[in-house]
């Protein structure tokens, strides 16, 4: 027999919206700020450093972010989208301790496995002192999530982001001091690794709380059944986001590999951040929400919508003007970045348009779903169009292949979401029309401007697509700002506390 869908109030929901609204807006500002200055940092030591030291780097982060993913044994989402109840506390002190293990036995079998398959795989023996240290940003991630996870569950993603901002501003400055004295490719090791210790340390400061030394293998089994498929996903997830990385380092080479990866900075790295911000803030809500498939699909269909208006006008600035702004920013060394540049940003646009999917399915306990989509795309698609793209067009290819597999990931998301909580492809075009609109003006501006010089026409095309779309955001951001009156209480969510220091 079906379960009938639990009845929602509007209060409940209209405040749970605002919310998730006031978490997104403080997750823009954290990485408008945070991810801005990581860009600015990025752009400066482009002109500094070669583009072999950026791929060097870029072979190093295949692997080592599936270390990552593996070491965060899934805990950081789990540990949100659990009900709180009485163990809340014992498992928090339980999970820390085990996090904390887990990211020194990776450390340990990065340097006896790990090192010596990548130096085997790509040929290259300098990369081990870069792979081993790169490696240890894993106990500073899994130091972080048990107080993030606090902080997200109780919404205080001001504090989150206050934390982000102070680790990349520390990290950018560091790396670029370092490229400045002659460093090479330690300086982007130390970037990485210094926002990840200051980000780790401001967390914890944040959320005032500090371990117990105890561990209930029990309540950690618990969780563990949800954890392996979200640990599962994200490997999968890793693996299709840096096939593109590990083939074109193999089949062409690291300074291939360096140009690659500043076309993906400029394009991913802005849909990658939007679209965490977003997750960061309705992730809880799903979780809370499961039953609730009314609430769920306007929560979602709101994600779709402003992800879609935030990604669109960036991408068609990239792919309209790329071949004006690569050589101004990053000189002629980097020119054979502007083709992969204009397809990433397309394939920026395609997945900003299915919104928040993988949230969903993890948030009403069907991360099995995610996993499967996950598998099938990166075995059927991403790993032959890749090599197949790679071997007869180069970066080019790769990029093609990129956006072959995204498009397939995202019509079987919505073919899921259909089925599980009864979302409609209509809802999801309307959803999508305020930014198509704008992208269409854009373009005819950029046609009606070609005379022009490319920075005119740039501020002129972006100007319309702002006044075409603000009027439809001004609402939304209003309601935004406003503190609301009260806070539902749910089952698993915790009233908004002031922030405490612990003494």
């Amino acid at each position: 027999m079906t379960r009938p869908t639990p009845p929602s109030t509007d209060r409940s929901l209209a405040t749970e919206t605002r919310l998730i609204r006031r978490g997104v807006g403080w997750n823009a500002v954290g990485t408008s700020v945070s991810k801005g200055a990581g860009i600015l940092a990025k752009l400066v030591l482009a002109r500094l450093l070669l583009p072999e030291h950026f791929g060097f780097v870029s072979m190093v982060v295949v692997f080592t972010s599936v270390t990552r993913i593996v070491a965060d044994l899934g805990f950081r989402l789990s540990l949100i989208q659990r009900k709180s109840d009485g163990h809340s506390k014992r498992l928090y002190d339980s999970a820390f301790w085990l996090l904390l293990a887990a990211a020194l036995v990776m450390i340990g079998v990065m340097a006896l496995l790990g090192v010596p398959l990548l130096t085997w795989f790509y040929g290259e023996p300098r990369l081990g002192g870069v792979a081993l240290a790169m490696s240890s940003i894993v106990i500073f991630q899994n130091l972080q999530v048990v107080p993030e996870a606090r902080l997200a569950r109780t919404m205080r993603f001001k504090q989150i982001a206050i934390a982000d901002i102070v680790g990349m501003l520390v990290g950018g400055l560091g790396a670029v001091l370092l490229a400045l004295a002659g460093a090479g490719v330690w300086s982007l090791v130390a970037q990485t690794l210094l926002a990840a210790a200051v980000t780790s340390f401001v967390n914890f400061a944040c959320a005032g709380w500090r371990p117990r030394l105890r561990i209930d293998f029990g309540l950690l089994a618990q969780i563990g059944a949800f954890s392996r498929f979200i640990v599962g996903s994200r490997v999968l997830i890793s693996l299709q986001q840096n096939l593109d990385y590990l083939l074109i380092g193999k089949l062409i080479g690291a300074h291939a590999l360096g140009i690659y990866s500043i076309a993906f900075l400029l394009t991913e790295t802005l849909r990658s951040q939007a679209y965490w911000l977003v997750s960061k803030a309705v992730f809880p809500f799903y979780s809370r929400a499961a039953g609730r498939s009314a609430d769920i699909r306007a929560v979602y269909l709101g994600t779709v919508r402003y992800l879609a208006l935030a990604i669109v006008p960036v991408s068609l600035v990239l792919i309209l003007f790329a071949p004006d702004f690569v050589p101004l920013l990053f000189t002629a060394k980097w020119l054979a970045a502007v083709v992969p540049i204009q397809l990433l940003a397309l394939v920026s646009m395609v997945v900003a348009s299915a919104g928040t999917p993988g949230e969903v399915l993890r948030g009403i306990g069907r991360p099995d779903v995610d996993f499967r989509i996950n598998l099938g795309v990166a075995l059927l698609v991403a790993v032959p169009g890749l090599w197949l793209g790679i071997r007869w067009l180069g970066l080019p290819g790769a990029a093609l292949a990129v956006l072959a597999h995204s498009l397939v990931s995202r019509i079987a998301y919505l073919l899921a979401l259909r089925r599980l909580i009864g979302l409609g492809t209509a809802d999801v075009g309307r959803a999508l029309v305020p930014a198509i609109a704008g992208g269409l003006l854009m373009v005819l501006v950029r046609l009606l401007l070609q005379p022009v010089p490319w920075l005119v026409a740039a501020v002129a095309a972006t100007a319309a697509y702002v006044a075409a779309t603000l009027p439809l955001l001004l609402p939304q951001l209003r309601t935004m700002l406003r503190k609301p009156s009260t806070v539902h209480r749910s089952e698993g969510q915790q009233p908004v506390q002031p922030l405490r220091r612990a003494a």
